[in-house]
């Protein structure tokens, strides 16, 4: 079944090289059957393009909305199972945030890369809705976070894609304003050899970002850009955009397609 969007996407093919996908290089696979693999999914587009997201409630993922560029096309949501075997489900529909302008990045301007996908079944009960993050604390300090994805774990290699890896980062906890970005460094990035770094990389996007908190573990950012050099493929900084400052779209797009998503 071909996706119906939301959004007009008549500038992809323009725009599709501007955009990096992303993924976890030097994580570690997520092994453990009753950790994060039990809300994070893979999500596989038209022309091989493959994404990252999150379970937000019992049809719905959250994930970057440049993960749509391809536009039109079948968008397939995959999940490990407690057997570490992939199950499938289809997705019928996409919001892609009405004001997302990849044009935007690097620019300071507000890139809204956020999007909510449809699955065309309820997720089975060993997949399990993610708390969202109701605010950040702007407190302009370091707080340690967990990332993960589906993707590469080194430059240029393709084929180290698919297994999902996860890694802690560090996150300065402040809001950008106006862009509504979190940033997460590898803070070590600079005492080691540049093939040796850690990072976020080509080959996943729309991953996301847990932060622990007194009252138990909130999804605070989706993965959206990387900054790295010329003829890398892997930064050690990486734009995130911001899930709290997102709260009322999720919240209405979540209302219209008949889903409950919980912040806190």
């Amino acid at each position: 079944m071909s996706i119906r969007l939301r959004s007009a996407l008549a500038l992809a093919a323009l725009l599709a090289a501007t955009v990096p996908a992303l993924a976890i290089k030097g994580g570690a696979a997520s092994s453990d059957p009753a950790g994060i693999r039990r809300s994070v999914v893979q999500i596989k587009g038209p022309g091989g393009t493959q994404c990252t997201g999150t379970v937000v409630s019992r049809r719905l993922v959250l994930t970057a909305a440049h993960c749509f560029l391809a536009g039109r096309g079948d968008y397939k949501i995959r999940a490990l199972n407690p057997d570490f075997r992939f199950r499938f489900a289809m997705g019928v529909q996409v919001a892609v945030h009405p004001e997302f302008d990849v044009r935007a990045l690097g620019t300071g301007a507000p890139l809204n890369d956020i999007a909510l996908l449809r699955s065309d079944r309820d997720f089975p009960n060993w997949l399990t809705p993610v708390t969202l993050a109701a605010s950040v604390p702007n407190d302009n300090q370091f707080v340690d976070v967990l990332a993960a994805g589906f993707g590469m774990n080194r430059d240029r290699r393709i084929a180290s894609a698919g297994t999902l890896r996860e890694m802690h980062f560090a996150m300065l906890d402040k809001v950008y304003d106006p862009s509504k970005q979190l940033f997460l460094i590898d803070r070590e990035g600079k005492l080691k050899a540049r093939s040796a770094r850690t990072g976020i990389c080509r080959g996943d996007s729309g991953g996301p970002v847990f932060r622990r908190t007194a009252s138990g573990t909130v999804l605070v950012g989706v993965i959206s850009a990387v900054i790295a050099g010329r003829g890398y493929d892997c930064g050690a900084i990486t734009a995130v955009t911001a899930v709290p400052a997102y709260r009322s779209y999720i919240q209405e797009m979540a209302n219209k397609a008949g889903s409950t998503v919980v912040f806190r």
